[in-house]
């Protein structure tokens, strides 16, 4: 079992000490990867954080759902004090998909998000004045 100390709103790596299957497990991880610790005997999902805007790894994790309201009272009540982190069971759950990691699935999405501008209403190319669309 891990110890680390509650000193921020999510947990840094360089923080986490006593277990170094769960420090492997957290380098696995890519960013927005999802994964289920227990800390201080609550179980909750992590997500570890978005690579940086020059590319470099972010070595923390910050809590999402349940998880994210217990890790907040605990900082706010326990701030400075050293807690348990364990990996809950293996084949954890998965709440949120991994963001796309290639150029081909961000291109995709892209797509999909742009052709959403052909659906729905379209102009009949008429135009009118402010004073003319609420009659005044």
């Amino acid at each position: 079992m891990a110890k680390t100390p509650v000193r921020d709103v999510v947990i840094w790596a360089k923080h986490i000490h006593g277990d170094g299957e769960l420090l492997a497990s957290l380098e696995a991880l890519r960013g927005g990867d999802t994964i289920d610790l227990i800390v201080d005997g609550v179980r909750g999902v992590w997500r570890k954080m978005a690579d940086g805007k020059d590319g470099r790894r972010t070595p923390g994790i910050r809590p999402i759902g349940a998880a994210q309201t217990f890790w907040k009272d605990l900082y706010a009540s326990r701030r400075g004090d050293v807690v348990d982190v364990e990996l809950a069971e293996r084949g954890g759950m998965v709440i949120y998909p991994p963001l796309g990691r290639t150029e081909e699935e961000r291109e995709a999405a892209l797509q999909r998000f742009l052709s959403f501008c052909r659906e729905g209403h379209s102009s009949d190319g008429r135009t009118m004045t402010r004073d003319e669309m609420h009659e005044r």
